[in-house]
């Protein structure tokens, strides 16, 4: 076992840690409103910046940039107050505890997403900059098994194409 191996589980713990806190519907309500958020931004930001245009005049190089994160605010909001009703509802049926040991398995699940999409970006900016020598990750019993995770769930992922379309969704218009 190595260090790298130590740190991952250590975040595991702290992961599992919060997940029983903050419970497997807000957990899941949180993770649903930021993809939400990002995806309902990306394609409906150009309808809200036309509503801001249209009602409140507004003609700036920033009107992408403001309608996304508006766009954005809103449909996280949303899913949040959409979460908190759902967990109420858990609450009132006496699955608190159904819902804490959940959310310990969906906090760690998670996290072993979202650092199976940070190994991989730093895998392939490795190529140019040296972030972990390939003995330390080679000697890792968890490193390789966590970055395959997201490419797995998501084996047509495109980030040259997401990259274009953020690029498209802030280039600046010409008033």
């Amino acid at each position: 076992m190595s260090f790298i191996d130590i740190i991952l589980i250590a975040v595991f713990i702290f992961a599992g840690f919060r997940g029983y806190q903050k419970g497997f519907v807000s957990q899941f309500a949180s993770l649903a409103g930021l993809l939400l958020g990002i995806w309902g931004a990306i394609k409906f930001s150009d309808y809200t910046a036309g509503l801001l245009t249209e009602h409140l005049h507004i003609t700036t190089e920033y009107l992408p940039l403001i309608a996304f994160a508006i766009t954005f605010g809103i449909i996280v909001v949303g899913v949040h107050f959409l979460g908190n009703m759902v967990e109420g509802l858990f609450e009132m049926a006496f699955l608190g505890f159904a819902n804490s040991i959940l959310g310990v398995v969906f906090g760690v699940l998670k996290t072993a997403f979202i650092l199976s999409v940070i190994l991989v970006i730093m895998g392939k900016a490795d190529i140019k900059m040296k972030f972990l020598p390939q003995d330390i990750s080679q000697k890792s019993l968890f490193y390789h098994p966590i970055e395959r995770l997201a490419p797995s769930i998501f084996p047509d992922l495109n980030f040259d194409e997401i990259k274009t379309k953020i690029k498209e969704t802030f280039a600046p218009v010409n008033p």
